[in-house]
């Protein structure tokens, strides 16, 4: 038997291939403009657009242009009927989208076919359809809201639009019957809604919500730990292992879902101590820390000097610290506010001494003054303003049954509650209860050895010059010296109080005070007085053309 053999020649045409080719799906809205691009990787003659197999062929609405390898459909103004499957052939190779053209409305239907895919004690997985609508109208997504079924008021559960046919619902606040519904929406609006048959009892479940954060105390301060749970439930805190109880130590709170535990007076043995919060199967820790103090001491006083109650009334109270390290910064405040350096108050630190200035005490700078460190507050003392507490003015005497008096602008002072006169030894002491403005004046010790000791606010009164000549268009000056460099004084013209201007200068150098009055005019004339802590001196300006009646002397 003889074989015949036959060969085949084969031969396989390169037609090209599509290098960009069309989306699966394409969607647009109804009245816009609609562009397919198609790239071949070489030139081909042999091309045609299809929709839903039959050419299509250009119009007023329809373009088509080919540019080398790039072929493009356009259709503008689109309408619903252009709907349908867009193809693109270059001879054997095939390129195809589903073109959908939706008008600009929201949903006209709700979901379909609600169903409870699966439910535990704490979710519920809820399932359906698209909304079944005989116009076509794009979807973005659908809503899932959840009700109390003793509530009236429908909340979402979740934040962003879900984008497919089903939600699993878990994140509850607390324990209830409830009832679900869901709607479909698009960028024009929202569906109507779709319940869901029956209620379903669910409850949260346990979790951490808010785990315990890193504490840093300070030696001997307190150290408080928080814990958020998801719900309502009980739980064991524990101290490097071990269960701890409420006790003067350890104070522990709950309120609802959060839980704390305050460790009273740590110290530098609890440094790196992990403290640990356990509520059934659920857990969080963290490790404690605590350093030195930075603060070790705060005191206050007042800068007063033997000027009794003049001091008391315009000199400064000082609030001092003491920190641990030369580099460390403390913030001051009063009454919880952040005090700054200012003419009024003066924030000094010199190597571990940290200071508070408080000038010119008045009765407002009482209060509670607080020194903060590294974003603690370390230490608080409530600070008095030294206007509403006592001063006490003082004075020796050569012998121990040496009796004396005491006299405020030449009247006699007797014990009483504002004023207590006390004798100890050789010293003699006349206290002031709640200073207030008016108890400023001269207060006078005098004993029977005619020993004396005067608190005063001026300096050489009898050297001041009480009269002053004037030259028109001149200026005069009327000075006086005050015993403490910071006392303030206060002009007045003709009992109007005089304030720094341009015709008016109040000049401070020093302990001396000045009241320059430029360019003297014949109104200038009058009586100016100088007034600090009650006391007063008193002087006239007399121009030229006035002397001749001036006739009567000047009191001091």
């Amino acid at each position: 038997v003889s074989e015949k053999v036959r060969t085949v020649k084969i031969v396989f045409l390169h037609t090209g291939n599509i290098i960009k080719k069309l989306p699966r799906k394409t969607a647009v809205s109804i009245n816009d403009t609609a562009i397919f691009c198609v790239e071949l990787d070489n030139e081909c003659q042999n091309i045609c657009w299809l929709k839903n197999l039959e050419e299509v062929k250009p119009n007023d609405r329809i373009t088509i242009t080919s540019s080398g390898k790039q072929h493009t459909l356009i259709i503008r103004e689109c309408k619903i009927e252009d709907a349908g499957e867009i193809a693109f052939l270059a001879d054997e190779c095939r390129t195809s989208t589903q073109f959908t053209v939706s008008s600009k409305k929201p949903p006209s239907h709700p979901p379909s076919d609600p169903v409870v895919k699966n439910k535990t004690e704490t979710s519920v997985t809820l399932a359906w359809s698209p909304p079944k609508m005989k116009q076509l109208i794009l979807i973005d997504g659908y809503v899932v809201e959840r009700k109390k079924l003793t509530g009236f008021t429908w909340m979402r559960c979740h934040q962003s639009h879900i984008p497919i046919t089903e939600f699993t619902v878990s994140d509850l606040a607390e324990e209830a019957d409830y009832q679900f519904r869901v709607s479909a929406v698009n960028s024009y609006g929202q569906s109507s809604y779709l319940e869901f048959p029956g209620t379903l009892h669910l409850e949260p479940a346990l979790a951490v919500k808010t785990p315990l954060a890193d504490v840093e105390a300070i030696a001997g301060g307190d150290a408080t730990f928080i814990v958020d749970l998801t719900t309502d439930c009980s739980g064991t805190w524990y101290l490097n292992g071990k269960a701890i109880q409420s006790s003067e130590i350890y104070i522990i709170r709950r309120t609802k879902t959060t839980h704390l535990l305050t460790i009273k007076n740590v110290t530098k043995n609890d440094d790196g101590a992990e403290v640990k919060f356990v509520a059934k199967n659920v857990e969080t820790s963290t490790k404690m820390k605590v350093k030195g103090s930075l603060i070790s001491s705060i005191s206050s006083f007042c800068q007063g000097r033997q000027g009794g109650l003049v001091a008391t009334l315009t000199e400064s109270a000082t609030l001092s610290c003491e920190v641990a390290q030369a580099k460390t910064e403390v913030k001051w405040y009063k009454d919880g506010k952040l005090i700054t350096s200012s003419k009024k108050f003066k924030v000094v630190s010199e190597v571990k001494s940290r200071l508070l200035v408080v000038e010119q005490v008045e009765k407002n700078d009482a209060g509670e003054y607080t020194c903060e460190a590294a974003g603690e507050v370390l230490v608080q003392k409530e600070v008095k303003a030294s206007l509403t507490e006592s001063a006490t003015l003082s004075c020796e005497v050569a012998q121990a049954k040496t009796e004396v008096k005491w006299y405020k602008d030449g009247k006699l002072i007797t014990s009483s509650k504002k004023f207590k006169v006390e004798s100890e030894g050789k010293s003699r002491r006349l206290v002031m209860e709640q200073v207030e403005k008016k108890d400023a004046g001269e207060y006078t010790c005098v004993g029977q050895e005619r020993c004396w000791q005067v608190y005063k606010v001026f300096e050489n009164k009898e050297k001041v010059q009480k009269e002053v000549k004037a030259a028109l268009t001149e200026s005069a000056t009327l000075s006086c010296e005050v015993t403490q460099a910071k006392t303030e004084v206060k002009w007045y013209k003709d009992g109007n109080l005089i304030t720094s201007s341009k015709k008016l200068k109040v000049e401070s150098e020093g302990k001396s005070r000045h009241l320059v009055v430029d360019q003297v005019e014949k109104k200038d004339a009058g009586e100016y007085t100088c007034e600090a802590a009650g006391q007063k001196l008193t002087f006239k300006v007399l121009p030229p053309w006035l002397l001749l009646n001036a006739t009567v002397p000047l009191a001091a």
